[in-house]
């Protein structure tokens, strides 16, 4: 039987989609920065300038991990073939869910400019983010044992450490690992796509 921690574990990891889907309604629901004041545009431009550095940061990171992956990908359950330790691997245990973060962040920021009302928001996604990853070093402990204590306890959870590391070829090319991901870019396009029309019709109501 499982326990209660386990049962809220395997909940969030499954519908860690959907909670991330009702955390970006809340977001939507919020009024955006841009205001016909010129104080709130430029909160606004700050925003989306730190949005932009947000998404170049966290799409390189993300395509530099699925090079590395190769194939792999997860589901509503967990599943690992191999316990992968190159390329960002080596630097830090959980690049994806960095990756995730900033993505988050940054549509906060493009939505919210640079406000008050960032901070909850942020405050909402890293817990949620840091709750999965330590659901992801439970399960890959579990599963690998001595071969994940031996990586984990070299490698940080979310803080990344630089410096010399074991060079390895990736399973996949830069743009190969971009398209696999496709359906991350449609999703973050559709993202800001629909705050920019609540943007406007904010604007205008």
């Amino acid at each position: 039987m499982f326990s209660t921690k386990s049962k809220v574990s395997t909940f969030l990891y499954r519908f860690r989609g959907n909670i991330l889907g009702v955390i970006a309604i809340a977001l939507a629901l919020a009024p955006p920065s841009l205001l016909p004041d010129e104080l709130y545009i430029n909160n606004c431009i700050a925003g989306m300038l730190i949005a932009l550095l947000l998404y170049i940061v966290s799409a390189f990171l993300r395509v530099q991990t699925r090079r590395y992956i190769g194939e792999h990908t997860r589901g509503k359950v967990h599943a690992a073939d191999s316990l992968v330790t190159s390329g960002p691997y080596a630097h830090v245990r959980h690049p994806l869910y960095i990756s995730n973060t900033g993505f988050a962040l940054g549509i906060a920021f493009f939505h919210l400019g640079v406000s008050y009302w960032v901070v909850p928001f942020m405050f909402v996604v890293i817990a949620f983010e840091v709750a999965l990853s330590q659901i992801e070093d439970l399960f890959l402990e579990q599963k690998f044992g001595d071969d994940w204590r031996a990586w984990a306890s070299k490698t940080p959870a979310l803080f990344p450490r630089f410096g010399d590391s074991k060079h390895v070829l990736p399973q996949r090319t830069f743009w190969q690992a971009f398209f696999a991901d496709s359906s991350t870019w449609l999703w973050l396009l559709f993202c800001n796509l629909l705050l920019v029309l609540r943007k406007v019709a904010f604007f205008y109501v």
